[in-house]
């Protein structure tokens, strides 16, 4: 098969019976998992995959996340409706390298095709990559030859695979839950329950007493070691990144896994040997673990190691549990995508890599964001912790490029507020940007974020309408803070909402608010803390400034009446602040349902007034 997607077409040949048929091949030998149900769950597609088998569409593609009966659905299919046609099963893995399909094909395949059998042929391929199902979408096999295909649904992402199918190309998905008419039907079962996963997922997390069944030779190859270079080849099929993975880069790529793990780092020697134990590995299932840990496969372009296909479903379950790739393989894979010829792989990586959960990897391969030419199907969800994930970084610019995107991609009718006020908070914090772009953004966050993000939002806001002498709005928003502070139950944000608009009164003339108020802080935070010693200065001077009433009036921070509000589309914006108490906010993540990971909270002035 070439890169545009067409089969190569040899010289036909007699058939010398050489090749099974799909009636004599049992659902295991189709990459069905043992163990294999007597009577699968019925999904609601299974009628339309039956009917895309027994039509005449040349090429016929499942997409369904891993154990969720899209092989089993699509195997059962064509061993009752195509049972006489032969079946040649090559590696999809084998079919490419580091420019997929366009190096030779699998040697079985080649030889299937060359004496291709006049009674049918199907090409059966489980766990295809990328670049194998951008291929297969427009793909045109020779007469007789049919292709069936299984892939992850996480690959029909529209910039991971953006072409549509072709003629002749049927596509179809099943859903990684079970609709309510398929829970119906199934009774108690439920998908890949049967599948034990515990084996690989020990082998993943380097547990001691794992895959005893493994060999176990005089060089020594321990649990620790394993696990690593098992990790590393995992997220290395995981992201499809189409470039070989020779022993000497899974071992170093492993090395940095290793370091990420409790205990003392095994050296690179200890990693190489774990490699060559994991090959030689052939338990054909024993003690439910995978058949084969790692195959190598030996290819035009170099080595490239695979996992076993359990082991990525392990990972995939783990989920932002599991493990998050070390800088290396971030260093690694973007030095081999640096070119501008690999830009779309680079692209793919880096998608993938959100939807895997890798948010550090995927920042470091999407830059610049959003570009013209970059990801277009990413959820509002992925940019935002792209977009944390960049600040973390200190890359500032391509976070607020991210958050931007965020709100862009939402609609303001209350759908998504949670989500679009967090993004807003980080746009509102950027004391470089224009104060108009700050104070939309932080009155979004006032009207529609979380109490403690609101009362937060409400003292930055309190500062730049003091800033542009808009002092009666800056009262309404050391007001609104003062009360999401309370609705938060936050006592120590509430008496320095409360001491800031204290001052302000008291600047204003107004003595008897300005009392409450710092009565008010007392009574929040009492006398000791840091606000309850401004309060009782502030009543100190209320209590001279009465004493002195008799004298000259003194001049009010505010006069009466109050002047027209300064500002408009023409004004200079006034220096920033400086000089401001701060302190550091918890973490904005704990609330975060999108993306579920640490963010530290930056900076926020603890005073909007002045003294």
């Amino acid at each position: 098969m070439t890169a545009t997607g067409r089969w190569r077409a040899w010289s036909a040949g007699p058939d010398d019976g050489s090749l099974p048929r799909l009636r004599d091949l049992d659902l295991a030998a189709l990459g069905v998992h043992a163990p294999v149900p007597d009577r699968p769950v019925e999904r609601d597609a299974d009628h339309r995959i039956e009917a895309a088998v027994g039509g005449d569409a040349p090429v016929v593609v499942v997409a369904a996340p891993r154990l969720s009966g899209g092989t089993l659905a699509l195997a059962r299919a064509a061993r009752l409706l195509l049972g006489d046609h032969h079946v040649v099963r090559p590696d999809p893995a084998g079919l490419g390298g580091s420019a997929p399909l366009s190096g030779p094909a699998d040697p079985a395949l080649v030889d299937a095709l060359r004496r291709r059998p006049d009674d049918g042929l199907v090409i059966w391929l489980d766990g295809i990559g990328p670049a194998l199902l951008a291929a297969l979408l427009t793909a045109r096999p020779p007469e007789g030859a049919r292709v069936l295909a299984t892939v992850d649904d996480a690959l029909l992402h529209p910039d991971v695979t953006p072409a549509t199918p072709g003629p002749g190309v049927v596509l179809l998905r099943l859903g990684a839950e079970l609709s309510r008419a398929e829970s119906d039907r199934a009774g108690a079962r439920t998908l890949g329950a049967a599948v034990d996963l515990g084996p690989a997922r020990d082998l993943l997390l380097g547990r001691a007493d794992a895959a005893s069944w493994l060999p176990r030779p005089s060089r020594r190859a321990v649990a620790p070691a394993r696990a690593a270079v098992l990790r590393a080849a995992v997220d290395w099929t995981r992201l499809g990144v189409a470039h070989a993975l020779p022993t000497p880069l899974l071992a170093r790529l492993a090395l940095a896994y290793a370091r990420e793990m409790p205990g003392e780092p095994p050296a690179v020697d200890d990693l190489t040997r774990a490699v060559e134990d994991l090959v030689a590995a052939t338990a054909g299932g024993r003690g439910g673990g995978p058949a084969r840990p790692l195959r190598r496969l030996r290819l035009p372009d170099g080595v490239h190691h695979v996992p076993d296909p359990l082991l990525t479903v392990a990972a995939d379950r783990l989920g932002r549990d599991g493990w998050e790739p070390p800088e290396r393989l971030r260093e690694v894979v973007g030095d081999l995508l640096a070119a501008p010829v690999d830009r779309a792989d680079r692209r793919t990586v880096g998608v993938l890599a959100a939807v895997r959960g890798f948010d550090d990897l995927a920042a470091a391969l999407l830059r610049p964001p959003p570009a013209p030419d970059g990801p277009t199907g990413l959820t509002p969800a992925q940019c935002y912790r792209l977009g944390v994930a960049s600040l973390q970084a200190g890359r500032a610019a391509e976070a607020r490029r991210w958050f931007a995107a965020v709100l862009t991609a939402t609609p303001d009718d209350g759908s998504v507020r949670e989500l679009r006020a967090r993004a807003a908070f980080w746009l509102g914090l950027d004391r470089d940007a224009d104060p108009g772009d700050r104070r939309r953004h932080l009155e979004l966050v006032v009207r529609d974020g979380p109490a403690r993000d609101a009362s937060d939002a409400g003292l930055l806001l309190a500062g730049l309408e003091r800033d542009a002498g808009r002092f009666d709005a800056q009262r309404g928003c050391l007001r609104a803070a003062v009360t999401a502070a309370r609705t938060a139950g936050d006592a120590g944000r509430e008496a320095e909402a409360t001491l800031d608009l204290a001052h302000l009164d008291r600047h204003s003339g107004r003595s008897d608010a300005a009392r409450t108020g710092y009565d008010r802080v007392l009574a929040l935070v009492g006398p000791d803390e840091p606000a309850g010693l401004a309060a009782g200065r502030g009543l100190h001077e209320l209590d001279d400034a009465a004493a002195a009433d008799d004298g000259p009036a003194p001049a009010r921070f505010v006069p009466e009446p109050l002047p027209a509000q300064r500002g408009g589309p023409g004004r200079t914006p006034l220096p920033r602040r400086g000089g401001d108490d701060v302190e550091e906010l918890d973490d904005v993540a704990d609330r975060d349902a999108a993306d579920g990971g640490p963010v530290d909270r930056p900076t926020v002035p603890r005073r909007s007034s002045p003294r």
